[in-house]
């Protein structure tokens, strides 16, 4: 059985050109398996996925180079009292053609650890 994927949203490349070179499509399309994934890790968490995670992807306030896994990116929205972050692989123009960009996993990210995050990985963008 092979799994569907579903478009998540479309991102603007703009901000991630400088960093990672071409890229193959602004399309950022979730699996079945990554959303079992979430639902199995971070359970908690899925219900935010699902009601924010969209404009996490098109609209995000901080998007962040991963310093550990090339070509992946975290996409963080704010809310209200916690935060949602989609991390994301980009599909570089030197991985196989025809790949999109897909979301890894998501969870909630606390202030403290976000602070942590954008002092330890580059700020790839800022809203406002």
């Amino acid at each position: 059985m092979e799994d569907k994927t579903r478009l998540l949203g479309k991102i603007d490349i703009n901000s991630l050109i400088q960093t990672f070179g071409e890229i193959q499509t602004d399309e950022v399309i979730v699996t079945d398996e990554r959303i079992r994934h979430i639902i199995e890790r971070h359970l908690q968490d899925y219900k935010l996925f699902l009601e924010y995670g969209v404009f996490a992807v098109t609209n995000p306030d901080y998007i962040i180079k991963d310093g550990k896994c090339d070509g992946t990116i975290f996409m963080i929205k704010r809310l209200i009292d916690t935060n949602i972050n989609v991390v994301v692989r980009v599909a570089l123009s030197t991985d196989k053609k025809g790949l999109k960009n897909s979301v890894m996993t998501s969870y909630r990210l606390r202030d403290r650890n976000l602070k942590r995050m954008m002092e330890k990985n580059e700020i790839l963008y800022k809203n406002g």
